[in-house]
């Protein structure tokens, strides 16, 4: 519910924001998104990671012995018993996935039309230092070079 306010917030403000208002707006919406396509990108390798693990145990006994970390505890378990627990959570981590990147596109497009509106840009005030972050976007939709 607090996200509905706060979204309806900056429509009410925008009318009368200041040039330098309108700046840092802007600037606090492209962090937002920088944020949320690094959050994207940690899940890409957790989910990554998860396939990793289903790949080795593919191939195992279903009632060979394997272990299993629940928080900072390890546990004895049969591969029977985790596969099903590690493709939940693989599949948990691509539909948090999905929904951020919805929330992404639609915070960028918010943005965009804002700078439009409001007739601002967030190199004014970075200079060089937007063509880096638009790198750094433009990586997290074709994955993550390591």
């Amino acid at each position: 519910m607090a996200d509905e306010g706060a979204a309806a917030a900056p429509v009410v403000e925008d009318e009368d924001l200041s040039p330098g208002e309108a700046q840092e707006r802007l600037q606090q919406l492209r962090t937002i998104c920088q944020e949320l396509t690094m959050k994207i990108n940690e899940l890409d390798m957790e989910r990554t990671e998860h396939g990793l693990v289903l790949d080795a145990l593919k191939p195992l006994d279903p009632n060979r012995k394997c272990f299993r970390m629940v928080g900072d505890i390890v546990v004895e378990r049969t591969v029977s018993e985790v596969m099903p627990a590690v493709v939940k959570n693989r599949d948990g981590i691509v539909q948090t996935m999905n929904k951020m990147g919805e929330a992404l596109a639609a915070k960028q497009k918010y943005a965009d039309e804002f700078a439009a509106k409001h007739k601002v840009s967030v190199q004014q005030t970075q200079g060089p230092a937007p063509a880096q972050a638009d790198d750094s976007g433009g990586g997290s939709s074709q994955g993550v070079l390591i």
